[in-house]
């Protein structure tokens, strides 16, 4: 019986703390004191939990087109702080900014996107 209840409570507990293993820390995975604004085209809008996810690509000064992902806040967030789904379109060109990925893959914390209509709203945390 008492084995029974040791193992009850371990997994129990293991259970519990399983949701924090999952989450990661946005300094360990971006390097804010990098930061970049950039200029592209949506071609992917990924509006789930636990982040919204944007698909922009990008041209660079020597016409190279990259594939950059913007992570930002969780579509409840993002609503509350005046986005909705319909304010993004695939083939919108946007403005961005943020902080990049610290291994240089095309991944963006990102912070402020400039719509084509002017409007600017926050698609992640100040950094």
């Amino acid at each position: 019986m008492k084995i029974r209840t040791v193992l009850f409570v371990a997994v129990a507990l293991a259970l519990a703390v399983a949701p924090m293993w999952a989450h990661h820390s946005n300094a360990a995975q971006f390097d804010t004191s990098k930061r970049t604004t950039m200029k592209g085209e949506i071609t992917k809008i990924e509006w789930t939990n636990p982040h919204a996810y944007l698909y922009v690509s990008v041209k660079d000064t020597s016409g190279k087109t990259t594939m950059w992902a913007l992570e930002g806040f969780p579509p409840n967030t993002l609503l509350r702080t005046g986005w909705h789904l319909s304010d993004l379109k695939k083939g919108d060109v946007i403005n961005f900014e943020g902080a990049t990925a610290r291994d240089g893959s095309p991944l963006i914390l990102g912070r402020e996107i400039t719509l084509p209509d002017g409007r600017k709203l926050y698609w992640g945390p100040q950094q």
